[in-house]
């Protein structure tokens, strides 16, 4: 069975958004504090009461220090790399339906099980476009893009984000109003979108931690990587997805 104790700063240590070595720190603090306090003849349950609550306790210490927000270019490069990774994710799919649209069928012939696999991954693939980035964010506070270049999505005082801020921030990729929304990056002090600033959030770098140039290369290459291989499959598969 958990102790109180371990649970209790455990929920802390979630809503602290510090660099690791300010992690341990106040881990350690923490533990300290509850075994002088048990010393002294005083309940767990006691103990927790006058700390507080765990987000006001991480709150208290995510206000001194210093959040360094994301720049534009960073963002955008993560959102290139998230963006050419769902690309590529795709490609197997479209590959599939081509095959099983042209081998052993014969020319304007469409069979049922390849409209019914049609429909299964366009709703799959759906799925993916709307959900990879709100719940990679409110779980892990970033996506494969947003951990290369060791940025990472929290609320305005460092803790966690929500499932629900994860969506609202993400309204104006769906409604397709992403760059509209982005011009507001530039000229906000916490480097936040319009949607950021609705729903309370900030993209932050990794405190202690910056993106390696590899990081660049990679988000890069990713778009680049999907869009030849949508090339080779149209170069293999078009001219006989013609005669279907």
């Amino acid at each position: 069975m958990i102790k109180p104790e371990n649970r209790y700063i455990d929920d802390v240590m979630r809503h602290v958004f510090a660099a690791e070595e300010d992690r341990e720190r106040l881990e350690a603090d923490l533990h300290s504090h509850f075994s002088e306090a048990e010393a002294e003849g005083r309940a767990q349950r006691e103990i927790i009461e006058g700390l507080g609550t765990p987000e006001e306790v991480a709150t208290a210490f995510n206000a001194e220090r210093e959040i360094r927000y994301a720049s534009f270019w960073q963002r955008l490069v993560a959102f290139i790399g998230d963006f050419g990774l769902l690309v590529c994710l795709t490609v197997p799919a479209l590959i599939l339906v081509f095959l099983m649209g042209v081998v052993g069928e014969e020319p304007g012939d469409v069979s049922v099980l390849w409209l019914i696999v049609c429909g299964l991954l366009f709703l799959a693939l759906l799925g993916l476009g709307i959900f990879y980035f709100p719940l990679l964010e409110a779980h892990f506070g970033k996506t494969l893009g947003k951990h290369l270049m060791r940025i990472r999505v929290v609320r305005e005082n460092g803790a966690p984000i929500g499932l629900g801020q994860a969506f609202v921030r993400r309204l104006s990729l769906y409604f397709e109003m992403l760059w509209i929304d982005a011009l507001f990056i530039p000229f906000t002090d916490k480097r936040q979108r319009a949607l950021d600033i609705i729903a309370k959030t900030i993209v932050a770098r990794e405190p202690g931690e910056s993106a390696p140039w590899w990081a660049y290369v990679v988000c890069l290459f990713l778009p680049a990587a999907a869009v030849l291989c949508l090339l080779c499959l149209f170069a293999l598969f078009g001219p006989a997805c013609q005669a279907i």
